[in-house]
């Protein structure tokens, strides 16, 4: 059984993928160099185990054994590198176009963008001829609703509380609070 340490899970930063899928996918594309690894592993420790004992003829065959592994495996490393690359073509085509599309996007992005900063210049424009225009007139006009009349604000006398209409130098924040206590402590 192994440790859940021993195989990380964490994704990796550039693909998404994990290392457990990274590592299964790399075999599938070049299966030859994980098992030459393996091979190569193996002879070195058949080697060791040898040397352990003193049996010297049999550590250099196990030795013989590492380095014509440790070649294959190199060879096997090659080979797939030149087999990847010959099927890199395929995926340039997509790359490139996947780059042409995303292009494409950041453009269109590009104009989306330049065309709301317009219309945000205008409408800042508009804004301030409508301030000025208006900063002669009453500050009381109701620009909201598009009614360009003055109107005077209602009243907040006669909705104060009793408690503090009737006191005197009462303002519009006196008041007695649910629980008993006043506002002005």
């Amino acid at each position: 059984m192994s440790s859940p340490a021993a195989v990380p899970t964490t994704p990796s930063l550039h693909t998404g993928e994990s290392y457990q899928e990274k590592a299964w996918r790399k075999f599938r594309e070049q299966p030859l160099v994980p098992i030459g690894t393996l091979v190569t592993c193996g002879a070195l420790i058949m080697a060791t185990v040898k040397m352990r004992r003193g049996d010297s003829q049999s550590l250099n065959n196990w030795l013989r054994v590492r380095v014509i592994a440790q070649g294959a495996t190199i060879a096997a490393v090659c080979a797939g590198t030149y087999a990847l690359g010959s099927t890199a073509g395929e995926e340039t085509k997509q790359t490139r176009q996947l780059d042409e599309i995303q292009a494409h996007r950041e453009a269109r992005a590009g104009r989306d963008r330049k065309e709301f900063e317009d219309r945000l210049k205008a409408a800042e424009r508009q804004w301030k001829e409508t301030e000025g225009a208006l900063s002669g007139r009453d500050s009381n006009t109701n620009v909201a609703k598009g009614d360009s009349t003055s109107k005077a604000l209602p009243s907040v006398q006669g909705q104060l509380p009793q408690s503090a209409s009737s006191r005197s130098g009462a303002s519009w924040w006196w008041f007695k609070w649910p629980w008993g206590g006043s506002s002005a402590s």
